[in-house]
């Protein structure tokens, strides 16, 4: 008898050890972004990584219950790491282009980006041809190889533009008088740049859309044919902008939804 209530209290104790759910890990996105790309990307003064697309990487990984892995990964290094499997997609702004779509696989608009002139708080640029002409224009260099071409096209027939790994160099030059205007994105040039800095910098001319410049707009880049991760993104992006959480980042940091210009 005794034998037999302890293989019972036995059998007890160990049952829930049985019945126990099994824990997977969850699937994880590696994700790359430039860490000097304020307000998209950027650290805090210790050391964290922050910004519009911080946010949005991991509200999308939280939308497909994935884990984000989020590396800082300078510009000129970032293709690189994605096509050496260091990463699985950049979240970093990159132009919907024709030719980047043809050498990978792109999810998005995630961002309809317009562009603008940069310029020193007391210069007489107003964005016109006849205060633009004869001055040099500073721009960064594109990883597309035409993705620069609408600006030769038309601001290259009366200024002088001068190529930059990365915006900010431009805009030292543009505070040290090397150059006379600098054109990029205009929530990052406004946010980076004119916000706080009043006295400095303003923004001239008119706010552009350029399918030619930014494509259909700005999106997610994977290697190409990767649709694993392709179809998850699509489906991250699609919920977090029906739930309202996109609007709400896109809200915090540039004050309007960047879907819609």
């Amino acid at each position: 008898m005794k034998i037999l209530k302890l293989l019972m209290v036995t059998g007890i104790l160990c049952a829930p050890a049985v019945m126990a759910p099994v824990s997977y890990a969850k699937d994880a996105l590696k994700v790359g972004m430039d860490p000097l790309y304020a307000p998209f990307s950027f650290q805090t003064p210790n050391g964290k990584l922050t910004g519009f697309d911080f946010e949005i990487s991991n509200a999308l990984c939280d939308a497909i219950d994935v884990t984000c892995e989020i590396t800082a990964i300078p510009y000129e290094g970032s293709i690189s790491a994605l096509q050496s499997g260091q990463i699985d997609t950049l979240i970093n702004t990159y132009p919907m282009t024709k030719e980047r779509l043809e050498q990978y696989t792109m999810v998005g608009p995630y961002i309809r980006p317009t562009a603008r002139l940069l310029v020193t708080a007391d210069s007489m640029i107003d964005g016109t041809e006849l205060t633009l002409k004869g001055k040099v224009l500073g721009i960064e260099k594109s990883t597309s190889a035409n993705g620069n071409r609408w600006i030769y096209e038309n601001y290259g027939k009366y200024m002088t533009v001068r190529e930059y790994d990365q915006i900010n160099e431009a805009v030292l030059d543009l505070k040290a008088g090397r150059v006379d205007a600098v054109f990029g994105d205009e929530n990052q040039m406004n946010f980076a740049y004119v916000k706080g800095h009043e006295s400095e910098f303003k923004l001239a001319g008119e706010s552009r859309f350029i399918p030619e410049y930014f494509g259909q707009g700005q999106g997610f880049v994977l290697r190409k044919g990767d649709e694993k991760w392709a179809k998850q993104l699509r489906t991250a992006l699609d919920r977090i902008i029906k739930s309202g959480k996109y609007h709400e980042i896109s809200q915090k940091y540039f004050g309007r939804n960047l879907l819609k210009n």
